[in-house]
């Protein structure tokens, strides 16, 4: 519009000036008027020049703004546009004002007004640095350092890998008394917690027709013969039970002169046998007697789970192989066995002893033989390095049966470099549990 109008001006001040000039006048009145004529042409278009910068050049200003919705919408969630009524005019000045901030903070950190760039930002930086703490790896670190490896070739003092059948503590109790002969404790198809004396040994015992039973801590001390009532001599004997048998903590001495003993056997194809914590010393046996194993399934078990045994004997140790009954799984951990020569020795030597033809899945896990003083560990463990059919493979002091599909794990030569599982005095009639995993 004042385009228009300045120019609508001009042509009728030149109409006007061309009539004057048109008469008659003298030149020099003439070049007076027209001189004075041309004065408002000039105002006029001078007037109408600065108008078209101001108007073009100002709406063009805005261009930058283009990046101000960014801002906008950013911090719109902010403000509540019910309060706002010029909500719309309000947010583009602001988001101008925010733009022009953010631009000069880029360029040139001087004017003050960058420091609210600073001030939106440093939240992200709080978030950065509290997931910073991810270090917290630092923690399983603490963590793990104080379950060294060794922890689990230590003392009786840990947990155990298997609890006592749920509410044993209820369950009938029988006493054991008996210091110079055998007793046998039926559980009559039912459930026996067996209790032996706190303050002595007792003789050998037998646990027969039970479902569950549960003996923890006390100690058994062979007697002087190689059979009792017929029977080879067993310090713990399982017969016919068909749950759980929880032997625990107990202390068997078998270095007992003239005794021939086997420290634990079992004839109980139905039933699962927990030892652990146990400890068996100085068995001895022979050939054409009692062959002294620290432990025996000869009849059978469902499953045998060993944690933590130490056992000694001049004759033989873990007798594991089936027998005359099947065995459904065999689990050993941490569990150390040492051959002696106490007594007069007559052949064995073997202190575990698998079969080629059992099928049976045994896992061996932290498993440790020393042989007999004098006998080579290859021909300690059975099959030796020398069986013609699925021969030990022994390398640096540990042997393996790669040929046996149905064993995992190895056996190690030697004793804990910590000492024995099962520490001498850590268990017996002052037992206590350490409670179970």
């Amino acid at each position: 519009m004042p385009r228009s109008r300045f120019v609508s001006t001009r042509k009728s001040a030149s109409a006007t000036c061309r009539a004057i000039m048109g008469g008659g006048r003298s030149r020099w009145l003439a070049l007076a008027i027209a001189m004075g004529c041309l004065v408002p042409v000039t105002e006029a278009a001078t007037g109408a020049a600065e108008p078209v910068p101001a108007a073009d050049v100002a709406a063009p200003a805005p261009a930058p703004v283009a990046d101000a919705p960014v801002a906008a919408v950013t911090e719109a969630p902010t403000e509540d546009p019910a309060t706002q009524p010029n909500a719309g005019a309000a947010a583009s000045a602001s988001a101008d004002a925010r733009a022009d901030s953010l631009a000069a903070s880029s360029s040139a950190p001087k004017p003050p007004a960058p420091a609210p760039a600073p001030t939106a930002e440093a939240p992200r930086v709080e978030e950065v640095a509290a997931p910073a703490p991810a270090p917290a790896p630092v923690k399983v670190e603490q963590v793990a350092a104080p379950a060294p490896a060794p922890a689990a070739t230590t003392t009786s003092g840990a947990a155990l890998s298997w609890a006592p059948p749920a509410g044993y503590a209820n369950y009938p109790v029988t006493k054991v008394t008996a210091t110079n002969s055998l007793t046998t404790i039926s559980g009559r198809g039912g459930d026996v917690l067996i209790q032996l004396p706190k303050d002595r040994a007792v003789g050998p015992i037998t646990i027969a027709d039970c479902r569950n039973a549960v003996i923890i801590g006390g100690s058994i001390r062979a007697l002087p013969s190689a059979k009792v009532s017929g029977y080879d001599q067993r310090a713990i004997y399982v017969r016919n039970c068909t749950g759980t048998v929880h032997i625990e903590g107990v202390h068997i001495d078998g270095a007992v002169s003239g005794a021939q003993t086997d420290g634990i056997a079992a004839n109980a194809p139905k039933a699962i046998l927990q030892i652990q914590n146990v400890r068996v010393d100085g068995l001895r046996g022979m050939s054409t007697g009692n062959h002294a194993d620290v432990f025996q399934p000869w009849g059978g078990l469902r499953e045998f789970r060993i944690d933590r045994l130490t056992g000694s004997s001049n004759f033989q140790g873990l007798h594991i192989f089936e027998n005359t009954g099947p065995i459904g799984a065999g689990i050993i951990r941490n569990t150390n066995i040492f051959g002696h020569n106490d007594a007069p020795v007559d052949k064995g030597g073997y202190y575990i002893w698998t079969d080629c033809a059992d099928d049976y899945p045994l896992t061996l896990d932290g498993v440790y033989v020393a042989p007999r003083p004098g006998r080579p560990f290859g021909q300690s463990v059975w099959p030796s390095v020398t069986h013609k059919t699925c021969a030990a493979n022994v390398s640096n002091g540990v042997a393996t049966w790669p040929k046996d599909a149905s064993i995992t794990g190895s056996v190690r030569e030697g004793r804990p470099s910590s000492g024995d599982f099962v520490p001498a005095g850590s268990v017996g009639a002052t037992y206590t549990s350490p409670g179970y995993r």
